[in-house]
């Protein structure tokens, strides 16, 4: 599975190929990789305590916050791409595919908060690494079978999806949580 990620960074139509021909890889993604990594991301968060920056409540906190965060833009998207994304853009794709295609996309921001949380630094190139989804999204269109005529919508609605919900569930955990 990490070979998928990998390909998914390097070639992302050869990955979204390879995905819509296999079936069984498609049942064991979220499984294999999106889920694992996931909990591997949350977990991320201790290494500012070890680093010192950060107290162990904190660190806790912040892990269980980003467990949550992504828990929900994947759940959220999820059904924003179901039902309204399907009507909108006259995809031809099965929930399980569009739950794929959702967890797998979003794996590029996990390796990223991962990434981030790993370097001692606040600040990195790494946090731009999400931008690319834009890319990874356009390329995902055939696996969804998204007709010609609703690429550039399609792109530019679940770019923006992809990129912002991570922003409106930080706001919303960040006003609970203070």
């Amino acid at each position: 599975m990490i070979r998928a990620l990998i390909q998914l960074i390097i070639n992302p139509y050869k990955a979204w190929q390879e995905l819509s021909n296999n079936i069984v890889r498609q049942q064991y993604l979220p499984l294999l990789l999106v889920y694992p990594l996931l909990i591997v991301t949350s977990l991320s968060s201790y290494v500012h305590y070890w680093y010192g920056y950060s107290t162990l409540p904190d660190a806790t906190q912040e892990a269980l916050l980003t467990f949550f965060k992504y828990a929900a833009c994947i759940v959220s998207l999820l059904v924003l791409i179901v039902k309204p994304g399907r009507k909108h853009f006259a995809g031809d794709y099965s929930k399980s595919q569009a739950h794929v295609f959702v967890g797998y996309t979003y794996t590029i921001t996990l390796l990223s908060v991962l990434i981030n949380n790993l370097l001692p630094s606040d600040f990195t190139f790494i946090q731009f690494m999400p931008v690319y989804i834009t890319w990874i999204v356009y390329q995902g269109r055939k696996f969804l079978n998204i007709p010609q005529e609703n690429v550039f919508s399609y792109t530019v609605i679940i770019s923006v999806l992809f990129l912002g919900l991570p922003f409106v569930w930080d706001s919303i955990f960040n006003t609970i949580t203070h």
